[in-house]
């Protein structure tokens, strides 16, 4: 069985499409879980920086 072009662009694109959605959730993924860290160690008193 033999792929055609219809396929193999139908394919790309969603390729594409996954790739796109990675690059947006994995930073804002990253941002997030920073921020909840940083926030759990506040609510224990804990300073991430040199005060």
């Amino acid at each position: 069985m033999q792929k055609t072009d219809m396929d193999s662009s139908r394919e790309l694109l969603a390729y594409a499409i996954i790739g796109l959605v990675l690059l947006l959730v994995v930073p804002a993924l990253g941002v997030m879980l920073h921020r909840r860290k940083r926030r759990r160690l506040r609510q224990r008193g804990i300073k991430r920086y040199g005060h």
